[in-house]
């Protein structure tokens, strides 16, 4: 499965599917190992700040983490209470729309390819956005965390 992934992320690059790559550009293939860290640079109006995490082991996408922190660092997908309203609200919740865009980039290995999810659309966005920087990094091994402006 990690060699898929892999290969699939490689042909993402090589397209230059992400911002920033010019059409015909070529891009590195290669991931270099460790973990790397998007996070925009303000809590939104709810109190949250989204962030993505990824980690690459032996030049291959290992693990993708995608939720959001509050103040007092505590997990928006671990937060039963906005779960219930959320869930009551629009039918989904952190922790479900999480893990149904991580699994829409892992399967299909392209971020254009992950649809939006109903309930969750600047979620969505923000998964987007996120990655789209994580993946960058991890191209060129700058294990800062980087700071992203917040959408509008």
């Amino acid at each position: 499965m990690k060699r898929i992934i892999s290969l699939a992320l490689t042909a993402v690059f090589a397209m230059g599917a992400f911002t920033g790559c010019s059409e015909g550009q070529i891009v590195s293939t290669t991931l270099t190992d460790g973990t790397y860290r998007a996070e925009f640079k303000d809590f939104d109006s709810n109190g949250w700040k989204d962030y993505v995490e990824v980690s690459v082991v032996d030049g291959e996408l290992n693990e993708v983490v995608f939720d959001s922190v509050n103040e007092k660092s505590e997990l928006k997908s671990e937060d039963e209470s906005y779960k219930t309203e959320m869930e009551r609200m629009v039918g989904t919740y952190p922790a479900k729309y999480n893990k149904d865009l991580i699994n829409q980039f892992i399967e299909s290995g392209k971020v254009t390819a992950v649809d939006i999810v109903a309930g969750a659309t600047e979620s969505t966005g923000n998964f987007k956005t996120l990655i789209i920087e994580a993946m960058e990094n991890a191209t060129t091994g700058n294990t800062e965390v980087e700071i992203v402006e917040n959408l509008k």
